[in-house]
Formats: structure tokens, C-alpha cells, sequence
């Protein structure tokens, strides 16, 4: 007899090999409670390869590659494959991230400089959420830019005009993933101090994770799935069943009946008095 009174002697049917797939958010809440760790190491190593600043995109490209491996349930050892990816990205990677640096820069900038402005000129509003508007498009333009540098084999302009359409296409995913960062941007503005204090240990490997699971499976979607199928083929990425062939032995996850334990009688005793 177990805690709270079940029985854990007997065994279930075990696990279908074709149970129904978890939705996105509980895969997600897994792999951030059974990877919490990993990301806390992830984040500090990010933070450290991005102090020089005009190394972002490639410090941001290669936590992308490890946020991916952990989408896709590949193991990984991150140090090594952290650099690995920081030094097989560097090119492309190290061009988006100096254009990111130039618009955080132009965002803040934009930010005083409207605020302070307001007050004086009303056209200035126009101009303003002009600004912004442009600014959170590229934002989320950037949720799939990284993704597809690490993932797939396309010319950076290529990855560009898809990013460019993933914005408005994913509109859910990219909303959730949204709120995140300006979230964080929210909090970094109004306790700077605080929040940079923690930036080593905690929110960037967080925010990685969170943009990996709302971003890629739509690049699966629209990107790489039709290019496999237009082949003929199937995505690589995407587990296998069906090809059961050459299988020695059958998975009967799901399938054998329950088998009930008999309590065995020799395990007795008393009460000593």
C-alpha cells in the first residue's frame, strides 16, 4: 500500500508509442522545469560572450542553436556546442546583431526623445508610433531571424523576407513572445539597476526559450516541412512511426493488459510488546 493509499505493486499499460502529442505549452513548462538549470548556465555564458557588444548576434545565434536542441529534445554539451555555434554563425549572425545593437540604440533614443517632445509638438505622435510600430516589427522579424540562421542553409536576404512575413503570420505566437520581451524591456526601464543586477543569472535564457517554442514551430510549418515535402520527403525533425519495417520488436506501450500483483502472505509479522 503506497502513500495516500495506492497500490504501486501492480502495473499499467504503460506508454502508447503513438500517444497524442502534449500541446505547446506543456512541452514548453517540461523543458523549462527539467532544463531550469541549464538555462541559468546558458543565460551566464550568453551574457559573457555578449559583453563586448558588437558580439551579440553571434552570442545570440548560438544560444538560439542550444534553445533549439532543447525544442527538439537533442542532447547537448553546452559550453562546447555554445561555441561551436558561436564560431559556425559568426559571419551572418555578427551582421544581424550590429543592425539589432543599431535599433535598441535608435529605440531608446527614439524613446527620450519623443517623450520629452510630446509635450511641446502633437505632431510629434505621428512620428512616434510610426517609430515604434517599426520598431516592434523588426522585434518580432527577429524571433525568426536567429532560428532560421541556425536551422536552415538560405541566403541572409532569404531569411529576411521570411522573417518579414513570419511576423504577421504567426500572429499568436509572436503576441505571447511579445508581451515577454516588453515585459522585460518594461522592467529594465523602470528598475534598471535591479534588473541588471540579475541579467547574468536569469532572464535571457528564459526569453530564449520562450521565442525558440513560440518561433519554430511556425518556421516548421511554412518553412521546412514544404521544403521536404515539395522532395518528397519527410522533415527529419519530426519523430518517425511509420517506418516500422525493419523493427525487431514491437513497442506494446499502451497496448498489454494490467498485471496485478499478489500480495504475498510470508511478509507478515507482529507487534513487539
Amino acid at each position: 500500500m503506497g502513500l495516500f493509499g495506492g497500490n504501486y505493486n501492480d502495473s499499467g499499460s504503460g506508454v502508447a508509442k503513438k500517444a497524442p502529442e502534449k500541446k505547446m505549452i506543456f512541452k514548453f513548462f517540461d523543458a523549462f522545469i527539467s532544463k531550469f538549470w541549464v538555462l541559468l548556465e546558458i543565460n551566464f555564458i550568453y551574457v559573457l560572450f555578449c559583453l563586448p557588444i558588437v558580439t551579440f548576434g553571434p552570442a545570440t545565434a548560438a544560444m538560439t542553436t542550444l534553445m533549439r536542441n532543447i525544442y527538439l529534445e537533442k542532447p547537448q554539451f553546452v559550453f562546447h556546442d555554445f561555441w561551436q555555434a558561436f564560431k559556425k554563425h559568426f559571419s551572418s549572425a555578427f551582421v544581424i546583431g550590429l543592425i539589432d545593437v543599431v535599433a535598441i540604440g535608435l529605440a531608446i533614443f527614439s524613446y527620450f526623445f519623443y517623450v520629452t517632445n510630446l509635450q511641446y509638438d502633437e505632431d510629434y505622435k505621428l512620428f512616434f508610433a510610426l517609430t515604434m510600430a517599426a520598431e516592434v516589427i523588426f522585434l518580432m522579424m527577429n524571433f525568426f531571424i536567429y532560428p532560421q540562421i541556425v536551422a536552415l542553409d538560405l541566403k541572409l536576404t532569404a531569411i529576411l523576407k521570411n522573417s518579414l512575413i513570419l511576423a504577421f503570420v504567426n500572429i499568436k505566437g509572436n503576441l505571447i513572445a511579445l508581451v515577454f520581451f516588453v515585459g522585460y524591456a518594461t522592467l529594465l526601464l523602470f528598475f534598471n539597476i535591479f534588473v541588471l543586477i540579475f541579467a547574468p543569472i536569469v532572464p535571457f535564457g528564459w526569453l530564449g526559450l520562450i521565442n525558440i517554442y513560440c518561433a519554430y514551430p511556425a518556421i516548421q510549418k511554412f518553412i521546412i516541412n514544404p521544403f521536404y515535402e515539395a522532395n518528397g520527403q519527410k522533415n527529419p525533425e519530426m519523430p518517425d512511426y511509420d517506418n516500422e519495417d525493419d523493427v525487431l520488436f514491437e513497442d506494446m506501450g499502451g497496448k498489454e493488459a494490467p498485471i496485478k500483483m499478489k500480495k504475498d502472505s510470508s511478509r507478515g509479522g507482529k507487534v513487539i510488546k
